[in-house]
């Protein structure tokens, strides 16, 4: 029975690791959604002077811009694309916090049923939770591929264009706006992949722990005693707590992001199409001015929203082996009954 305690899929402080990096860096990294498109929006604005046609070197083929002799064609693509992306991942992010929502009370069940309930009820109540978080998380992990995708072709017709910007003459202007958009949403689609990475990485192995549960020590003939039940919660207790993180990392991220998108750039990545085609200078320089005022608010406003949500998600983090240590002593058999219910 003891042997069962050096089961491992993964190096724990490697996940921890993983973990810290998206922790540390996504306040920064979110402020790539409105800074992205406050750029791309004076891009527009810079490339309404002049229309001009690609110049692409011999052999080369491209792949993603779709008209090689207009510029301002390719950049409305870019900005097509990316209204599509960004309003297509708050939907899916939107959807993937309400999942999660769940997530923590069926983590507790799942603790206090290995404490408290008899093995017959344990068989029967047991697999319930543990085909729920399943699927939430198999379901969260569909969702946030898509936003990966879409992000990732965005950045790839980005690179093409920032490439075929250095053998095309034009205002450095141009060039230099193209690096920046280039940059914020390499930041952005760092953020998207590092929280599907983390969400598969979490969901493997949540599914290898507790499977490995669930078929060979949930057995009429291992004797479900005291030493039993002790020994199966020190095997998945880390690996609940590591869910717990995730699945709150993950909403705190996700409801941020959605915020973001309802405040400034639902309405901004879709609403200034026509700047491609401006003529007069006194509007470029209007509008020129209006996105340098609008984006340092912006970024102010949004800085301090991620820190008052990170800080509140480390104050929950630093609590969080305490308060299920505290739930496996201090639960009572009806407190059971009524989280069951």
């Amino acid at each position: 029975m003891w042997m069962f305690l050096t089961i491992a899929p993964r190096d724990l402080a490697e996940q921890k690791i993983e973990n810290e990096h998206l922790i540390e860096e996504w306040q920064d990294w979110i402020l790539g959604n409105v800074m992205s498109i406050n750029y791309l929006n004076s891009l527009m604005v810079y490339a309404s002077k002049q229309d001009f046609a690609f110049t692409i070197p011999d052999g080369y083929l491209i792949r993603y811009i779709q008209n090689k002799t207009s510029f301002h064609a390719t950049v409305s693509q870019l900005a097509t694309e990316t209204h599509h992306a960004l309003s297509g991942a708050r939907e899916d992010l939107n959807r993937v916090h309400t999942g999660l929502k769940w997530v923590p009370t069926q983590l507790k069940k799942m603790v206090l049923l290995m404490k408290r309930e008899s093995f017959d009820s344990l068989l029967m109540l047991f697999p319930d939770s543990f085909n729920e978080i399943e699927k939430v998380a198999n379901e969260s992990l569909a969702v946030l591929r898509k936003p990966k995708k879409s992000f990732e072709q965005v950045l790839e017709l980005i690179t093409e264009i920032d490439y075929l910007l250095t053998t095309t003459q034009t205002d450095q202007i141009i060039s230099l706006q193209v690096s920046d958009v280039k940059t914020q949403w390499t930041y952005l689609t760092q953020m998207i992949r590092e929280l599907s990475e983390l969400a598969e990485v979490t969901r493997n192995n949540f599914l290898f722990k507790f499977n490995f549960i669930l078929e060979r020590i949930l057995q009429p003939d291992v004797g479900f005693t005291v030493a039993c039940r002790d020994v199966i919660i020190s095997i998945l207790l880390p690996t609940i707590i590591e869910i717990d993180q995730t699945s709150d990392i993950l909403e705190t991220i996700t409801e941020v992001y959605n915020e973001i998108s309802s405040r400034y750039t639902d309405e901004e990545s879709g609403g200034y199409g026509h700047l491609i085609e401006l003529k007069k200078e006194e509007d470029r320089k209007r509008y020129l001015n209006q996105f340098r005022y609008d984006l340092l608010k912006q970024v102010i406003e949004i800085a301090r929203l991620a820190l008052q949500r990170h800080t509140e998600y480390i104050r929950r983090d630093n609590n969080r082996k305490a308060n299920y240590t505290k739930l496996l002593a201090e639960t009572s058999p009806a407190n059971l009954t009524n989280l069951i219910s």
